[in-house]
């Protein structure tokens, strides 16, 4: 192998990869150059492809183990590597943290798990037995003779945290496009507390949100929640005036809220969102809200208030403020209304409660990228290969993360970014878990777009996912969707992570519906997500009548795909009848159809089951168009219906999906 060769492997860029087509497609050794170009590296300088493979490769094997540390509590072991010559040397490991102190009066016997020839010495890789211990991070010093090294070791748990194996029901919302009780233009944590008593009512066990990040305030019609700027804070407008404490006797609020500026929101019922007016609004009464908080706060209160930003000190001085104080009021608020909601859920008697949702990347532009950006590659962007929806492939213009560089200081901004979003709920599902693994990078080469996978340190990052999630008692959901490879899938499984499916791609090698008992049980099933459809929009084809109206098609391929829907209809149908005793057509009325389905795919095993609350709204607007920016009003379209008058139009198909997973039917 030669030099570039090898560092191309190290560095984990990509070889090849399986297109949708089934086609091997190998990656030029051009466009694998450029990818390691992205990471600062001259591939053209001999002697830093030299230096960087060594420091790679050898030098990892002079170590008594890696900086950071994987030690498995199901095996107990910890790995070591030592000049086989070190064999019959005392051995130590001391976790102050555990007052733990682990000794061997030499280590002849032990399992070698691997080797290395470095100079013509042998190099092993020795598998030591050690005492179990808890599930967290620790500071260990690992000595082998005279030769001694301080590691973090990982105790990672086999799974990530379960709850016990039950089918569970549950809701898929957007909280922003929620009907405002207070009438201010978006869905807030008020309205998501009205929802969680509503789901406890109808015996549900979680509410799966969208992404909460933090948004861009000065910028507020960039409202994708994929597109953050920073995933580590929240968007504080979901706060809601009513719950903060400072809206009590406050009279400032209260003369604000009859102005003319909010009352044109509260007059307003638009179906979508103009975030550049809710945004003005909002910060105005949240300027309201700090100011009583800054002239009437208790002592208690305001020890309360520092205790918050002391212990999010790192993630908040992120935010590089102007006004720090103001900002960081409105992410303790933020953060208290969401614990209020989860606290609720799970006071009334729901299992898991919410689960958040982590976007797979952030802003190029945001405090994120910004604060981090030694983490980050140079010019290189993350995406998706060709697929039949897109030929040459997606660019999703978020920065990607350089996967040498997220291993500084202990992995300690995936870890800071996992329990940021694992705080004060009961559930994290991680939008396009691949990301683990591997990531397609979008680059320009030679003036032309091109890219490649590059891979990330898989095993580190999974064990951050199964640490975290019990230290939080937080399940975890992986986005699968579209091609993983098969070692991807075979290790979320293993670790008990969720996978997730939406029900119109679950198909056989025919086309037809894939039937009930072979849809996977370690699962959370949707029939539809915000990059879908809503179901009524897709039975009544108006995602075809949009896509023209917006001239995302022309009236050739409205036809072409008329005619596909049509198929997909039929193939709808006849997984129906197969589980309904109502005889439905073509003609049949789409809620109808939808009651249907969504009883039918409750009978499945399949552990969660989520309903899509746009849905029950019989939405026909998307929320999305994957694959538009500005040309369809994305992430803004509002909900008809208030969430207490969704739950009554759909209580008779509620409380009978409810007795089906309940095992009442």
């Amino acid at each position: 192998m030669d030099a570039l060769s090898q560092l191309f492997y190290l560095h984990g860029i990509g070889y090849e990869f399986t297109k949708y087509t089934g086609e091997q497609v190998i990656f030029s050794e051009d466009t694998r150059k450029r990818a390691l170009q992205c990471c600062g590296v001259n591939t053209e300088n001999d002697n830093q492809v030299a230096h960087l493979n060594y420091e790679l490769d050898a030098a990892t094997w002079l170590e008594l183990t890696p900086n950071t540390s994987l030690f498995s509590l199901t095996d107990k072991l910890l790995h070591v590597r030592i000049d086989e010559r070190q064999l019959g040397q005392h051995f130590s490991v001391s976790i102050s943290e555990l007052n733990l102190n682990f000794e061997r009066e030499n280590l002849h016997g032990l399992a070698v798990t691997g080797e290395y020839y470095l100079h013509d010495v042998r190099y092993i890789e020795v598998a030591v037995p050690l005492a179990t211990m808890p599930v967290g991070y620790y500071s260990a010093v690992v000595k082998v003779g005279e030769q001694s090294k301080q590691t973090q070791l990982w105790a990672t748990p086999e799974k990530v945290y379960q709850v016990d194996d039950s089918k569970r029901t549950g809701l898929s919302i957007q909280l922003y496009t929620v009907k405002n009780k207070a009438g201010l233009g978006v869905g807030d944590f008020n309205d998501l507390l009205e929802l969680c008593e509503l789901c406890a009512q109808q015996h549900m066990d979680y509410i799966l949100l969208n992404p909460l990040h933090l948004l861009f305030a000065e910028q507020p019609e960039r409202a994708s929640p994929y597109s953050p700027n920073s995933r580590a804070l929240l968007n504080p407008l979901y706060i809601s005036i009513e719950l903060c404490g400072d809206s009590n006797n406050n009279a400032q609020l209260n003369t604000l809220l009859q102005s003319d500026e909010v009352q044109a929101i509260i007059n307003k019922h638009e179906q979508f969102i103009d975030y550049e007016l809710v945004s003005r609004a909002k910060y105005t009464l949240f300027n309201a809200l700090y100011t009583h908080f800054e002239a009437t706060a208790s002592s208690a209160r305001r020890d309360e208030f520092n205790l918050f930003c002391e212990q999010n000190q790192s993630t908040l001085k992120t935010l590089n403020s102007a006004n720090p104080s103001f900002d960081y009021y409105l992410q303790w608020q933020a953060r208290l209304q969401l614990n209020i909601c989860q606290q609720h859920c799970l006071d009334a008697g729901m299992a898991i409660g919410l689960i958040n949702d982590l976007a797979v990347g952030c802003a190029g532009d945001g405090v994120e990228y910004k604060s981090q950006q030694p983490l980050f590659s140079e010019n290189a962007n993350v995406g998706a290969p060709p697929d039949p929806w897109a030929e040459a492939g997606q660019n999703w213009g978020l920065p990607a993360l350089n996967p040498q560089q997220l291993k500084n200081e202990h992995f300690s901004f995936y870890r800071a970014l996992i329990q940021s979003n694992m705080q004060g709920v009961g559930g994290l599902r991680i939008d396009h878990v691949m990301a683990l693994r591997r990531l397609w990078w979008c680059f320009e080469n030679n003036h032309k777009q091109d890219g490649c996978y590059v891979y990330y340190p898989f095993e580190y990052l999974l064990a951050i996912l199964k640490i975290e999630s019990h230290l939080n008692k937080s399940i975890v959901i992986g986005e699968d969707l579209g091609i993983v490879p098969p070692e991807v899938k075979h290790a979320l499984a293993s670790s008990g992570i969720y996978s997730n499916s939406l029900f119109y791609f679950e198909k056989q090698h025919d086309g037809e519906f894939l039937p009930l008992e072979h849809l996977p049980k370690h699962c959370l099933i949707m029939i539809a997500n915000h990059d879908v459809p809503p179901f009524c929009g897709w039975w009544q084809l108006d995602d075809l009548k949009i896509k023209q109206q917006y001239q995302l098609i022309d009236e050739q391929q409205y036809h072409q795909q008329d005619q596909l829907r049509k198929t997909e209809k039929q193939r709808l149908l006849r997984f129906i009848n197969r589980h309904s005793h109502e005889r439905l057509s073509e003609n049949s009325n789409a809620m109808t159809v939808y009651s249907e389905l969504a009883k039918a795919l409750a009978h499945a095993n399949t552990r969660l089951f989520a309903l899509q609350l746009d849905d029950l709204d019989k939405q026909t607007y998307p929320v999305n168009v994957p694959g538009t920016n500005t040309e369809y009003p994305n992430w803004r379209r509002v909900l008809t219906h208030t969430s207490k008058e969704i739950f009554q139009n759909n209580a008779s198909t509620l409380a009978a999906i409810n007795s089906i997973r309940k095992g009442y039917a």
